[in-house]
């Protein structure tokens, strides 16, 4: 029994809603119950589907865990952000949300929330998310977490004679010249939902 594309998309739209709601993927019992199998070979047979498209990947124990591929999305243009343009959608590339935002390095790879306006010149609101990597590789004009005397902040590095301070994205923050701190590391992306 060969797949469809459109019915292992189907198929795997119905495993993220499992995923969200229970916060892990079904074991074989309850893929027959989602996808109205009616024997365990079949589950079976559909949780290799699953690995083949790179939806989803056995840890070694055997049990399903989320892959890259899972919420992969497709690419479809381009769309202006000035002046309004005639949309044309064509299937431009697959992009894996999850590659798209974590740098080159995922293991070191951690989500804040914001919490201020100190950056919003830099595009980046309260309640924004921002992914950094933790690394002491950082260049002045970046954007890093930082500690200092007075707890963890967001800001720019910057570079002045032989010293380096941290500066706000909004001028009514004062630029910051740390004691004593550390580069914690660079923010490599930041995303907000809209509700």
């Amino acid at each position: 029994m060969k797949e469809t594309s459109d019915l292992l998309e189907s198929r795997k739209a119905k495993l993220i809603s499992f995923y969200r709601k229970n916060r892990r993927l079904p074991n074989i019992t309850e893929l027959m119950a989602l996808f109205k199998l009616s024997s365990r070979s079949s589950a079976f047979y559909m949780t290799e589907r699953f690995v083949e498209a790179g939806f989803v990947e056995k840890d070694t124990s055997g049990k399903l865990v989320p892959s890259a591929g899972l919420y992969a999305l497709p690419l479809v243009g381009h769309i202006r952000a000035g002046f309004a343009a005639p949309a044309e959608e064509e299937l431009a590339d697959t992009v894996t949300i999850g590659d798209y935002l974590i740098g080159s390095n995922p293991n070191a790879s951690y989500l804040l929330q914001v919490e201020g306006d100190s950056m919003e010149g830099a595009g980046i609101l309260s309640g924004d998310m921002v992914i950094f990597e933790r690394t002491h590789q950082v260049q002045p004009g970046q954007i890093v977490v930082a500690l200092t005397e007075d707890g963890y902040t967001l800001k720019y590095l910057r570079k002045r004679g032989r010293g380096f301070y941290l500066e706000a994205a909004n001028d009514r923050y004062p630029d910051i010249f740390p004691k004593e701190g550390e580069i914690i590391g660079r923010v490599t992306s930041t995303f907000r939902t809209y509700g």
